[in-house]
């Protein structure tokens, strides 16, 4: 049929072809959006049931729905070369999969231009799936247990399918177009907008890959940027509101990260108002920040995201929340902004900075449903770990039969000071009974008794500057000991070592307020110590094992806890942090 002749209803052929292709690509992007709703509606019911059956669990006919549950879990929370856990590999097969299947569902092959449409359309629903995925304010964390920060590794899975299907569509259309001798609709300007698209996508993902992990405050900056660039050419690219309500689409992305951007500014502004911030420096590169203004909703354990104009006058930057009256956090040095921050305070010790926090952000189970706790840090982790500790005593009652194992391995014996407060916290309680605290140095050929003999091996900074808002009244950790033989560890579990080393015990005077404090100079053995914790609750009870650190130590306890998950004892949390967003 001529395709200058007109259908009855006033369309040509190809007209109608175009119409009946549009229509099969909107329908599909529906179908995969409903596919995503659905994902999302089984965590959400996952969540909520596991709750349900905290609270029933002794509910007879919730037992083999909890015998499921925890077979399932058992497998699902171990580690997996090139993922976080085999629950985590399994969520990106599936959501690879999905998208798979949507782009070549209902699939017209006998021209190459639809496979280029539908490539489109799937990475403009990515796109939306991306964006949602990186809301700080993000309705999940209400719905489920996963905050932004928990669904960081998906938000990047998501960005690399939407760049491979924005390749697939622009190679695939540039093709089509050369091969049809119509180059001249690669000239349009809303096809120039695509082009820079692509170009603007390509640069964020490569960036995210690059940047992200050496420069962070770069990559954030490009990101941002980039972003802007994506939501304005996708609009440009097609830039009606009829037929394809691309449009539309673009419009929703653009709004929730408006709205978002919007909350955050507007908490940022009002917890600004006549705050102030006293910036201290630590030994070994960490930095006390103690504000003038609590933070609602503030819980140690969860983050903020702290503006500080004075070292950065347009960068927010995430840090966890240790103590929330007054609101502290403890900062570890790296490079940047973290960097410029200690220098500060090195050079001006007790600092009064204007300052303003926003958040707080961070999901985890609240550990005063527990009967036991392990709480297991490496390095700088003891944010978390000290944070929760601390609540949970505040928390407890006189007739309380909750326990706290807490244990810190950390590489420094100057980084005990960190802390200080904290120890001292824990030893003179009234329910110090409850917390069994395990502190593990890790530095290879540490000398105890050299330390005691050399005090200007301490940092300057620590010696200089005045005490803090927290430090009042609190005498700093000595650094001497009562040791006179030294069996020196030859690995570091803080650099993923994990050859067998020897035990050394020594104790720290009685200088922290009367805290005698026991010091391991080992790598503690995670394994054991989190399946005897485990293994030696009755079946009634329930425990959760939170760690934070390096990578290879939040590993250990993963994979330690997951195989000792029982199908009839008792009820076993799990909850991981992990160094970076």
């Amino acid at each position: 049929m001529d395709s200058s002749h007109s259908s009855p209803g006033g369309l040509t052929p190809y007209q109608l072809w175009m119409a009946e292709r549009l229509k099969v690509n909107q329908e599909n992007l529906g179908h995969y959006a409903i596919s995503l709703a659905s994902l999302i509606a089984v965590f959400i019911v996952g969540h909520w049931i596991r709750r349900l059956s905290w609270k029933l669990s002794r509910t007879v006919f919730l037992r083999p729905l909890a015998a499921l549950s925890r077979i399932v879990r058992k497998g699902s929370l171990r580690t997996l070369p090139g993922f976080t856990s085999v629950g985590h590999a399994v969520l990106v097969s599936v959501f690879v999969g999905l998208n798979a299947l949507f782009t070549f569902y209902r699939l017209d092959y006998s021209k190459l231009g639809n496979l280029a449409a539908r490539c489109g359309w799937m990475a403009t629903g990515n796109l939306a799936f991306v964006v949602f995925l990186a809301l700080k304010n993000t309705p999940l964390a209400l719905l489920t247990a996963y905050s932004y920060e928990r669904l960081n590794v998906l938000h990047q899975i998501a960005g690399y399918t939407t760049l491979v299907h924005t390749i697939l569509h622009s190679v695939l259309y540039t093709y089509y177009f050369i091969h049809d001798n119509r180059i001249s609709v690669l000239q349009a300007e809303n096809i120039t907008a695509g082009i820079v698209l692509s170009f603007a996508m390509l640069f964020t993902v490569v960036a995210g890959m690059t940047l992200r992990k050496f420069k962070y405050e770069l990559f954030y900056i490009v990101h941002l940027i980039l972003f802007v660039v994506i939501v304005v050419t996708l609009g440009l690219h097609q830039p009606s509101f009829d037929k394809k309500k691309i449009l539309v689409v673009t419009v929703l992305i653009a709004s929730s990260w408006f709205i978002d951007r919007l909350i955050r500014a507007t908490r940022l502004a009002y917890n600004g108002i006549n705050n102030k911030a006293e910036v201290s420096a630590l030994p070994n590169g960490g930095t006390r920040i103690v504000l003038r203004k609590p933070l609602q909703r503030a819980r140690p354990g969860k983050h903020c995201y702290v503006w500080l104009p004075h070292i950065r006058k347009f960068e927010t930057h995430p840090f966890t929340i240790v103590a929330t009256e007054p609101l502290e956090l403890v900062v570890n040095k790296y490079s940047g902004f973290t960097e410029d921050l200690h220098q500060f305070a090195i050079e001006n010790p007790g600092a009064s900075l204007t300052v303003s926090v926003e958040g707080p952000y961070g999901t985890l189970p609240d550990p005063m449903d527990f009967d036991k706790v392990v709480l297991v840090a490496g390095g700088a982790g003891a944010t978390f770990t000290m944070g929760l500790a601390r609540d949970m005593m505040q928390r407890m009652g006189p007739n309380s039969t909750k326990e706290i194992d807490l244990i810190w391995a950390t590489r420094e014996r100057e980084n005990v000071s960190w802390f200080a407060q904290h120890l001292t916290h824990f030893s003179t309680h009234e329910y110090a009974s409850k917390i069994a605290l395990k502190l593990h140095i890790t530095k290879a050929g540490m000398n105890p008794t050299s330390i005691a003999s050399s005090p200007s091996q301490t940092s300057t900074a620590e010696t200089s500057r005045p005490a803090s808002i927290l430090e009042k009244n609190t005498e700093s950790p000595a650094l001497s000991t009562k040791a006179s033989t030294i069996l020196p560890r030859e690995k570091d579990i803080e650099k993923n070592d994990v050859a067998n080393s020897v035990d050394y015990t020594e104790e720290i005077p009685s200088t922290i307020a009367g805290l005698n404090l026991p010091v391991i100079y080992s790598r503690p053995n995670l394994e054991d110590l989190v399946s005897e914790a485990i293994l030696s609750l009755d079946k009634d009870k329930k425990i959760l094992i939170a760690a934070c650190g390096p990578d290879r130590l939040v590993s250990v306890v993963r994979n330690a806890t997951a195989s000792c998950i029982p199908v009839d004892g008792p009820s076993v949390e799990l909850h991981c942090e992990q160094f970076g967003w």
